[in-house]
């Protein structure tokens, strides 16, 4: 069962334990991303590959987002703010407000970053209600800034582009269409984007260079792009330990990986930052 739905065992104690390893990346020059596709009519196809991970703090186990100088780690009812080597520079336990624990929320998924702004998806375990969450923080201090109801089943993950102010999540924890919202219109909701194919269970989104970057806890623990264009779906490969949870993912290049994402041992520790290329080839014709 994906750890999304378990409470968090090993306990926020241990927020500030960072257990290092050694990356595996490659250090060479990063093959071209999808940033011909912006820029030219050529039609791209994209592939992944890991290059390198590192152990995590425990309780950085669900979802991520890149900000300058660092990342933002998000967990059932808590929100991490560390530098670039992972160090903390804040917390915030508990990170769910009272008023909406009292309403019966109590899971925060896979979080977004956009213009300074932290996006954070929060859930019910009534999903037949079809009523959840989405609720606002400052990026750099972690401060809750607001939140609002939505009409979704579930969910697992939100993610904003800042350049159109159009938010991404889904109504279920997997499905063949993403469902949209004009924030700055109050969350105005907008047509799904259709997918060319379903993708389940989705843990985690990112929006980055006209596509949504998906991680799932499917059986290859796999991560997949959508075309925002078209809704056209591609695998792109796996993440490896397979026999663990696949969880958040952040698509903001860094000199470590195109895509990052965070996987869960079988074991439930460690936690593991796995850092991805991705390689954008032109079709042949």
């Amino acid at each position: 069962m994906s750890s999304r739905r378990r409470s968090v065992t090993v306990g926020l104690a241990v927020a500030g334990l960072l257990v290092s390893c050694s990356s595996g990346s490659n250090g060479g020059s990063r093959p071209a991303r999808s940033t011909l596709a912006t820029t030219t009519t050529v039609a791209l196809t994209h592939s992944a590959h890991v290059v390198g991970e590192a152990e995590v703090a425990s309780v950085y186990r669900q979802g991520l987002a890149r900000v300058d100088g660092g990342w933002i780690f998000s967990v059932n009812d808590g929100l991490f703010l560390t530098d670039e080597a992972l160090n903390q520079r804040a917390t915030l336990v508990p990170a769910i407000p009272a008023e909406w624990k009292a309403r019966g929320f109590n899971h925060i998924g896979d979080i977004d970053v956009a213009k300074g702004v932290l996006y954070a998806p929060l859930e019910q375990p009534d999903y037949e209600r079809g009523q959840q969450a989405m609720l606002t923080y400052d990026a750099g201090t972690l401060e809750y800034t607001g939140g609002l109801n939505v009409a979704q089943h579930e969910n697992s993950f939100v993610t904003v582009d800042a350049s159109t102010g159009i938010a991404y999540s889904m109504d279920r924890s997997g499905g063949d269409a993403l469902v949209r919202y004009e924030v700055g219109a109050g969350w105005r909701p907008l047509a799904p984007l259709q997918m060319s194919m379903r993708v389940d269970p989705v843990q985690g989104a990112d929006v980055h260079e006209g596509g949504v970057w998906l991680s799932t806890d499917d059986a290859t623990d796999g991560v997949y792009r959508v075309e925002l264009a078209n809704g056209k779906v591609e695998a792109l490969g796996s993440i490896g330990h397979v026999d663990g949870e696949g969880e958040g993912i952040d698509a903001t290049p860094s000199p470590k990986g195109d895509l990052h994402v965070l996987s869960i041992d079988a074991k439930a520790l460690p936690v593991r930052l796995i850092e991805l290329r991705v390689v954008a080839e032109p079709v042949p014709r």
